[in-house]
């Protein structure tokens, strides 16, 4: 610490920060281990994606910042129940990403390859926890390819180190709230969520499976406010799942959310779940949250995929998230609403305030007594109009 103090006094912040960032890129070679793809696919010429990836390696010189969209895999699956060799999909996801053909975008992309697995699962999981805190700070977005589901923790405790609230979603058939002392990819929740000093303000678990989840669990979670949305919910229509994606810090998918016959590649798949093409419109509807700094794929296994279909699938996902990455905008409110549309409702039920943006189309509605407002659709305004409470607006008036 010593020697940041000297270069702070003699030379002044900026030269700190070069000399942090210096210091931070060396420390990164130690923890990384370069990906290294089939010449065929990294061809600018041919148009595919691989072409167009930068990737961090020995050699590397360029500014590790001037990129907006970082990869890493971390091959991790120790804690992963019944499920340990997803620690293989990092590789298999990205021969599927890279083939595929880039779309119109100006977004800069940075795979840093796969973070080198500790000696001990927790090893891992402070290196994770750096990296994420690190390109959380200069507001980059990180794209982590896993492993096991309980990656999330110290995906979490990485944003967790900056002491704001935080919004955090999974896509998930199961709850992953198993009670009981041991930490893995089943039980990851309870701690996230029932600790004294849990910054989680607010959690939505979507395409859960309820003849697969524990009746005591889910009541117990309800009892959290914990946003919970059936597989019958999202599947009933897509788009009324993107104010749920709206506001969040980081998105975990683990590959149960998707119908077995689309992605077999876990010992949980089950015949029912959600599409691929339904988990690439989320994956979108995520890349447009302007908050968003982190993607976990999770609990992917090779050596039960059939023909990639798993691989290639979270590829596709990846494809369209970095779709909605680059329709990013910033359509939040401006102080006197200019970049707003409104529109008053009033009923039985309760008086509400409508916001459509004029910028993205999207909405959002403001309760009464609240200054905040909340995302919702075009369709919680329909039924607001016909005298109707939407589901949504219930939770909020509820919360």
């Amino acid at each position: 610490m010593r020697i940041f103090f000297v270069i702070t006094h003699l030379y002044g912040k900026r030269a700190l920060q070069h000399a942090f960032f210096y210091i931070y890129r060396m420390e990164l070679k130690e923890y990384l281990e370069a990906y290294r793809p089939a010449s065929e696919i990294v061809s600018h010429e041919s148009g595919r994606l691989g072409g167009f990836v930068h990737f961090y390696n020995e050699d590397f010189r360029a500014e590790l910042f001037s990129y907006d969209v970082f990869i890493v895999g971390v091959p991790e699956g120790r804690r992963s129940v019944n499920n340990e060799t997803c620690g293989l999909a990092p590789d298999k996801i990205r021969e599927s990403l890279y083939d595929l053909y880039r779309g119109d975008w100006s977004s800069s992309i940075l795979d840093l390859g796969n973070l080198r697995i500790g000696n001990d699962v927790d090893d891992t999981y402070v290196a994770l926890k750096e990296l994420v805190t690190f390109l959380v700070q200069k507001k980059k977005c990180l794209l982590v390819l896993g492993g096991g589901h309980d990656l999330i923790t110290p995906i979490y405790r990485g944003h967790a180190s900056y002491g704001n609230l935080l919004n955090f979603a999974s896509l998930d058939a199961y709850l992953d709230f198993q009670d009981g002392d041991e930490h893995h990819s089943k039980s990851f929740l309870s701690p996230l969520l029932a600790s004294d000093d849990s910054l989680i303000s607010q959690y939505t678990l979507l395409g859960y499976q309820s003849y697969l989840c524990s009746p005591q669990e889910l009541q117990l979670l309800e009892q959290m406010d914990v946003n919970l949305l059936r597989l019958a919910e999202v599947n009933a229509d897509i788009r009324e799942t993107e104010p749920c994606l709206r506001g969040l810090d980081h998105l975990s998918v683990d590959v149960s959310v998707v119908k077995s016959s689309e992605a077999p590649a876990s010992e949980h798949a089950s015949p029912n779940g959600i599409s691929a093409a339904d988990l690439c419109a989320m994956l979108r509807y995520a890349g447009m949250s302007p908050a968003l700094n982190s993607v976990l794929l999770s609990e992917l296994n090779p050596l039960l995929d059939l023909n990639n279909q798993s691989a290639k699938a979270f590829a596709q996902a990846i494809w369209y998230f970095l779709e909605g990455y680059e329709m990013r905008s910033d359509d939040l409110a401006d102080q006197e609403l200019n970049n707003f549309q409104k529109f008053h409702v009033s009923s039985e039920w309760s008086d509400l305030v409508f916001y459509k943006s004029k910028d993205s189309s999207r909405w959002w509605v403001q309760l009464p007594l609240k200054d905040s407002l909340l995302p919702c659709s075009f369709l919680d305004y329909k039924k607001a109009i016909d005298g109707l409470i939407s589901d949504r607006i219930v939770r909020y008036l509820k919360f």
